[in-house]
């Protein structure tokens, strides 16, 4: 896929720039072909326009040189917003304590969709949720899309 492909060119270079690479999306809207990348800075987790613009100008610098993306593309870089995506293993740690909605592959005890609490990860390598009902524990390759929830709050230990 080339979402894969402008992932693995991208992730090391924003790194050693000071950002974290959050999603990147290419979307094919009536022939017109859109890179979405999300990122944030490594040290607060934080994105403002600056970090936007600065970014916006090296990976076009990246991406003209590899030329992963065959026809014209509009690129936009932005930060993960406040529906923030869960992306990595370490994002379920990083944003422990944070409301989240997960939504995973199969059905587990009759539904995909939980709202809950991260209790971040386990030593098994488990993703901790505290949902009203539940306790749960989740693989990561089982969830199909993650999110923090828009509706946020931070639980108080």
């Amino acid at each position: 896929m080339v979402d894969e492909k402008i992932r693995e060119l991208l992730f090391l270079r924003l790194k050693k720039l000071g950002y974290h690479l959050i999603r990147v999306k290419l979307i094919n809207t009536h022939g017109k072909k859109t890179l979405q990348i999300m990122a944030e800075r490594i040290k607060d987790k934080k994105m403002d326009i600056q970090d936007c613009v600065f970014l916006s100008k090296h990976i076009s610098i990246f991406l003209e040189v590899e030329d992963p993306i065959s026809s014209s593309y509009i690129l936009e870089v932005s930060s993960g917003g406040l529906a923030r995506p869960l992306t990595i293993i370490d994002d379920f740690e990083s944003f422990k304590n944070n409301k989240a909605k997960i939504v995973l592959k199969e059905k587990f005890l009759g539904k995909k969709t939980y709202n809950g609490f991260l209790g971040g990860v386990d030593k098994n390598g488990k993703i901790l949720l505290e949902t009203d009902e539940h306790k749960i524990e989740f693989n990561f390759l089982e969830i199909d899309k993650a999110n923090i929830d828009p509706n946020w709050a931070i639980k108080n230990n």
